[in-house]
């Protein structure tokens, strides 16, 4: 590998870590959107039921479908309460890892719509730049790296396959 390329290289690969590390950088604070967002739903959730069971929303229901409707509103209020506490009471470090796992889809994408970047300055986001950082540069060895040095290891063995036997080979670095 000549110099250049191993230049090119050292920078692709911190180019890869660096932008890994920024996204997932992003972690804690995108989890705190979530959050802010889930809590308008679980508020609207509950203001709902209470409405519907003062008769103040859907007056003309009667008295069983009444019951029947407060009873789905409570379900999914209690739905978004339990989704709630489970990711809040995750340690802040694993909250993205609790929201990726129990997270409503249809709210984390509304989210992520009107999500914009903080630069991130307390330990779970710095101890996610981190992560993003290994990530990434894992990813880089493995999807553009590797490849190429199998590739050349390949060229190698049949090059000395196709040598007499005793000949020397030059050690390239």
């Amino acid at each position: 590998m000549s110099w250049l390329t191993r230049r090119l290289d050292h920078l692709a690969s911190a180019a890869f870590g660096g932008a890994g590390g920024i996204s997932l950088s992003q972690a804690p604070a995108f989890t705190q959107a979530y959050l802010q967002r889930l809590g308008g739903h679980v508020d609207e959730a509950r203001r709902t039921v209470e409405q519907v069971t003062a008769g103040e929303l859907l007056p003309w229901l009667a008295p069983e479908g009444r019951t029947t409707a407060v009873a789905e509103l409570q379900q999914r209020l209690d739905e978004l309460l339990a989704l709630q506490q489970r990711i809040q009471d995750a340690p802040d470090l694993l909250r993205p890892l609790a929201l990726l796992r129990h997270g409503e889809w249809s709210i984390a994408e509304r989210a992520a719509g009107d999500f914009v970047p903080a630069i991130p300055l307390d330990i779970a986001s710095l101890t996610w730049t981190g992560i993003g950082i290994v990530v990434a540069v894992v990813l880089y060895e493995l999807v553009c790296r590797a490849p190429i040095s199998a590739w050349r290891w390949r060229a190698r063995r049949r090059a000395d396959a196709g040598r007499p036997a005793g000949a020397e080979t030059r050690l390239k670095r």
